[in-house]
């Protein structure tokens, strides 16, 4: 058989019809062992296609046609998104559309997609095209495939990969070192894994390699989350919940230090309340664990906000009671040792109420308590572990001068807030000894190892210090510390560190270093919302 292309030909300029002698019928094939000819004629039969520009469409052929007569039709921009795919073996297993995961009658799982990481999607294309335009007698025979799926028996075998590297790999950066009651780590404590946890952990994952279903999954981790809130009775069903709270605030730090902060920790407290109350989650190390690390945020943004904090104060006294009964430690959760951490909390809850006082007229801020502090913060010092001094390798006496760096970085850093808080007055100069401090805390941070994760728990600290310091060369050392940690963690208040930072530097240019602290651009943030729920800055 032979196949020609008559260019001159159009459907109005038709080849003339040749009479033909009637020949005996053999069959569907005819004469086929004669050589015979055919002579296609086409005028852009898709041109009238009404083609939603928003979405692609796989079209299967069921022929092949090779050489000079392959078909033009895709090189018509208006169908651009029209796809030709081969219906045979060797395609069968490419191009498969992505997809979010559908329970089957079975129960089973089912994802158009092998790849169980980096190009999951949570939808399937789908195209909307004029019906009257397909019944058009000049258009190709042409037909909808769906490419075939990939089913999975559970959770596990399909995000196995990814949830394997978050508890290796991404569940332990937020924390000082890693912990066996790792308060991130993904435990499978129900069967089957509540879907809210795991879309968490795939949106905390897939930011960290830059996946496009990121805001995807958090997205519908906040949405099934909503609902396992009002759910949750008890304390096994809550620590779910509890995990997945726990990974959507670590989450958002990696998008900035500007969020909706309390929308967590309000969430946290009344699954918590709901679920028996702190006496009945203290039983386990790791949720004992979570709730400190919760406390810990708590403090950082009241401390910044100076208001009250979302968790009363017996929370604080019941977790900071009997450390050495516990298994897990502040240190290893944020950097800052047990001792700091408690004047810490009360310093809290003393800039809240001084804050108040300040609004009163009749009302005088008492600062007995706050000294108390400051002179326990002065006479602060690192203790170092007795094991020490009886043949400890290099690397226990390098870990411990960075533990004893960022403590130190800590235990200044509270100083120069108390300075600011409680006892600077608007236009008086700044003490030598608040910029001598400024400096200790700025030198404590660069003199950790750049290996070490420590240094990076100090970023409060070092954004205290930063604002009390004018020497151009310190404050291009901070600005690149909080650049080298922006890339190396991915969170991004580092990054978002500067443009503070900047900000505070350019005011005080302006209006005089006397005038200017922190707080005046820290309030102006937090009001910038024009939302009921107002943002707050977490250092944490």
């Amino acid at each position: 058989m032979q196949l020609s292309w008559k260019p001159g030909y159009t459907l109005s300029n038709r080849p003339v019809r040749r009479s033909a002698a009637r020949r005996t019928n053999r069959g569907r094939l005819g004469n086929a062992d004669r050589p015979q000819q055919f002579v296609f004629v086409t005028e852009n039969p898709m041109r009238d296609l009404n083609v939603s520009k928003e979405f692609s469409l796989s079209v299967e052929t069921p022929f092949e046609v090779s050489g000079d007569a392959s078909p033009t039709t895709a090189a018509d921009p208006r169908t651009a998104g029209l796809q030709l795919h081969r219906d045979n073996s060797e395609d069968q297993g490419q191009g498969q559309s992505p997809c979010s995961s559908t329970p089957t009658d079975d129960g089973q799982l089912q994802l158009a997609d092998e790849d169980a990481f980096y190009e999951w999607s949570s939808q399937v294309a789908t195209t909307s095209i004029d019906s009257s335009s397909m019944a058009a007698p000049d258009l190709p025979n042409t037909t909808i495939s769906m490419p075939p799926s990939v089913l999975y028996n559970n959770i596990w075998q399909r995000f196995g990969p990814v949830l394997q590297r978050y508890n290796m790999e991404f569940c332990t950066i937020p924390l000082t070192f890693d912990l066996k009651m790792n308060p991130f780590r993904y435990h499978k404590t129900i069967v089957p894994e509540p879907m809210f946890l795991v879309h968490a952990v795939m949106a905390l994952a897939g930011h960290h390699v830059k996946s496009p279903s990121t805001d995807d999954h958090h997205y519908t981790a906040l949405k099934i989350l909503r609902e396992g809130l009002n759910a949750s009775g008890n304390v096994e069903d809550g620590s779910s919940v509890l995990d997945a709270i726990m990974i959507l605030f670590s989450f958002d730090e990696t998008q900035s230090t500007l969020g909706y902060w309390s929308t967590h920790l309000k969430g946290a407290y009344g699954l918590i309340e709901a679920c028996g109350g702190i006496e009945a989650w203290t039983m386990s190390a790791r949720a004992d664990a979570q709730i400190a690390l919760l406390l810990w945020w708590d403090a950082i943004i009241s401390l910044l906000s100076r208001e009250d904090c979302v968790f009363p104060y017996a929370y604080v006294e019941t977790i900071l009671s009997n450390p050495d009964d516990r298994m897990w430690n502040f240190f290893d959760l944020c950097g800052c040792p047990h001792s700091v951490v408690t004047l810490l909390m009360q310093v809290v809850r003393l800039s809240a109420e001084k804050r108040q006082s300040s609004s009163m007229r009749y009302v005088t801020f008492d600062t007995t308590m706050i000294a108390q502090i400051e002179q326990a913060l002065e006479s602060w010092h690192h203790i170092f572990p007795a094991a020490l001094a009886f043949g400890s390798s290099e690397e226990d006496i390098h870990k411990d001068q960075d533990c004893m760096h960022c403590s130190e970085a800590w235990r200044h850093g509270l100083l120069l807030y108390i300075y600011r808080v409680f006892r600077w007055k608007p236009g008086s100069p700044i003490p030598t000894h608040v910029v001598r401090w400024a400096r200790i805390v700025v030198d404590h941070v660069v003199a950790c190892r750049d290996e070490s994760m420590v240094a990076r728990q100090a970023l409060l600290p070092l954004f205290f210090a930063g604002c009390e310091l004018r020497d151009r060369s310190v404050r291009k050392k901070i600005l690149h510390f909080c650049s080298v940690w922006n890339d190396r963690t991915r969170y991004q208040m580092f990054g978002s560190t500067i443009p503070l930072l900047e900000e505070v530097w350019a005011e005080q240019e302006a209006k005089g270093f006397e005038n200017v602290w922190w707080g005046h651009i820290v309030d102006r943030k937090h009001t910038v919302s024009c939302y009921p729920l107002q943002m707050r800055l977490c250092f944490g």
